[in-house]
């Protein structure tokens, strides 16, 4: 009887273990994901990036300075479930770059499956050019862009600061299941279900136009698995 209050009790610790680890990982990735996606409604992006760096400070992996560049990194892993084998590695990357203390670049890499061959990443970047005369700002662009298309496991977002609240909506819904789940994430539409859709072995269609498509590109439909929830 001893012996099984003591199979009991382990397996009680394990499953708390398991538990805390799930519940701390979503609940980091989301406040990080969720700071990170209000950066650019400040009237005031310095300060704001600072009360970021303090309030995610045990988060923060490296930091660099030189001249008038400073780059801040962030990291989101699920390290307890990969050491149990109860999920392969995967982790959520942030950037933050300021040129003379001002924001510059945000940026998120969203990978499943790190360190192993073709491991499913998306790059997610927002450009803070809002104040610039030079360009518009109002850029999105998606690679890969259409119907069909390859790879399926490397996705690049970039878009500006002055893009719509659709655009931007799109590019940080990242799923963020993908950190708990038992196998990981397969390929970019798992990772980033509001951009891209499987559309068949190893192949993606985008569900948002891209200031990339091309002439042709742009008169196509989107792919009816876009308008599947």
């Amino acid at each position: 009887m001893r012996l099984v209050g003591v199979v009991c009790l382990a397996a009680v610790l394990v499953a708390t273990v398991i538990t805390s680890g799930v519940l701390r990982t979503s609940w980091q990735a989301t406040m990080l994901l969720d700071d990170l996606k209000r950066l650019d409604k400040n009237v005031d992006p310095s300060s704001a990036f600072r009360v970021f760096r303090d309030k995610h400070l045990h988060q923060l992996a490296e930091e660099e300075c030189r001249d008038d560049l400073c780059e801040s990194e962030f990291l989101v892993n699920n390290w307890v479930l990969s050491i149990l084998h109860l999920a392969p590695r995967t982790e959520l990357r942030a950037r933050i770059t300021l040129f003379q203390q001002k924001p510059n670049t945000v940026e998120v890499e969203y990978a499943s499956a790190t360190f192993k061959q073709d491991s499913p990443i998306v790059h997610v970047q927002e450009d803070f050019c809002a104040d610039r005369a030079d360009i518009q700002c109002n850029h999105f662009a998606l690679n890969p862009h259409g119907r069909n298309v390859r790879p399926s496991w490397n996705g690049i977002v970039e878009f500006g600061q002055l893009a719509t609240d659709e655009q931007k909506e799109a590019a940080w819904g990242l799923n963020l299941d993908c950190l708990v789940a038992f196998h990981g994430c397969k390929d970019i539409s798992l990772l980033s279900p509001k951009i891209w859709r499987a559309t068949g072995p190893g192949i993606v269609s985008s569900c948002m136009r891209s200031s990339a498509d091309s002439a042709a590109e742009a008169s196509q439909p989107l792919s009816d698995s876009c308008s599947v929830r």
